[in-house]
């Protein structure tokens, strides 16, 4: 079986580059543009189908941001095209017309080019090249008897690890900053009170949970019909995701992610989970086709949360904060500072009620994870108490 070359794998494996081109304004339509992007990806194990998958959704993915465009839909759209005999589609969302160009293979990578014709309506806002930092535990495992083929007792570890990198190299402002030492089942009584938790002990705004569902592996045989087939087996992926703003409260996004993929692995061999062997496979490239998903939701849910941070001290009317440069703050920086306090009603469900403080707060000093905030209005910081919370206008 033929592997990819060093080369081939220097300039596509750890990210699929793409170029796009702005083909210009179609004729008679005043606000529809035609965008055409390339995407490139190595052909892993030969698993030509796969690559092409990748590469396509990451040029639709270029084109659309490119255009200003949300992304949320990517991967139904790519795979829309890829089963269709006449390379077109049409769509009700944003991509109002999608064709495949060209598919080359050029030894072990595999080049597709597609065009778009886009209305891009996705949000712009202040906060969406800003800094934002995760927290998270290994994802539980549902049924940890599904490890035991192929002897994974540490995927969820492993797993937790992949996300973290592909988190951080395939954005720019996102970043997993803190992974708790130990898995969580958080009992939906006390979600919140543990999100706030989590977010306050990592000093981070965002918290991933995450649970990996199934794991199953199921044994396709040959029969007398197929007797020159061998068996093989396939195993599944499910996991279900949430994510919370953990200071300011509340459930961003809710979703699932689910694949199937050929096990290539012996019924007895054991598996090193961490190891390159096991994420080139066809199913550990399955599984970082579900990460690279759910990072693009990610993406779309927090794109508009603006940076929110703690009151760490306040000293001689100056006010230590916990964003810094780290979070995108730099001196001069105006921010709002405010007060957070929860409140029940008579049905014991609980609220959480905000209270701005008067006044314009700029950073006097940034640091890397810290700055130093003052009262530019009055000078005065009464009532101001540690924990309080501060965002960035």
């Amino acid at each position: 079986m033929r592997k990819p070359s060093r080369t081939a794998l220097m300039a596509c494996l750890s990210r699929i580059m793409a170029a796009v081109c702005l083909l210009g304004l179609v004729a008679g339509q005043v606000h529809a543009v035609w965008y055409e992007a390339t995407g490139q990806a190595v052909v892993v194990n030969g698993n030509k189908e796969a690559a092409k998958r990748a590469a396509t959704q990451d040029a639709l993915k270029q084109a659309m941001l490119f255009a200003g465009a949300s992304v949320q839909s990517v991967a139904n759209l790519a795979n829309g095209l890829l089963k269709n005999e006449e390379m077109t589609i049409r769509s009700t969302g944003e991509v109002e017309q999608l064709e495949l160009v060209s598919e080359i293979y050029n030894g072990d990578v595999v080049t597709v080019s597609v065009r778009a014709d886009i209305f891009p309506r996705g949000k712009i806002c202040s906060a969406q090249q800003d800094e934002k930092h995760f927290a998270t535990t290994h994802f539980r495992i549902r049924n940890r008897a599904q490890l035991t083929l192929g002897n994974i007792p540490n995927f969820d570890k492993a797993f937790t690890q992949r996300l973290a990198k592909a988190l951080q190299e395939q954005t720019d402002n996102l970043s997993l900053t803190y992974v708790a030492p130990h898995t969580a089942k958080f009992d939906s009584r006390y979600t919140d009170q543990n999100v706030r938790t989590l977010s306050d002990q990592s000093n981070t705004q965002f918290v991933i949970i995450g649970v990996i569902d199934d794991l199953s592996v199921t044994q396709k045989e040959a029969s007398v019909f197929t007797p020159w087939r061998s068996n093989t087996s396939h195993r599944a992926f499910a996991m279900s995701v949430q994510v919370y703003d953990g200071i300011n409260g509340g459930l961003l996004f809710s979703s699932s992610y689910d694949t199937n993929e050929e096990w290539a692995f012996d019924r007895f061999e054991d598996v090193d989970e961490f190891s390159s062997t096991f994420w080139q496979s066809r199913y550990g490239q399955a599984i970082d086709g579900a990460i690279n998903q759910l990072i693009e939701d990610i993406k779309e849910a927090t794109a508009c949360q603006p940076v929110t941070g703690r009151v760490i001290s306040i000293a001689n009317n100056k006010i230590s904060i916990s964003l810094g440069r780290d979070n995108g703050i730099s001196e001069k920086d105006e921010l709002y500072l405010y007060q957070a306090k929860e409140v029940v009603d008579n049905r014991g469900r609980k609220y959480l009620q905000y209270t701005l403080y008067p006044g314009t707060f700029i950073v006097d000093s940034a640091f890397g994870n810290s700055s130093v905030v003052v009262n530019a209005t009055t000078g005065i910081t009464a009532n101001i108490q540690e924990n309080d919370f501060v965002v960035k206008k």
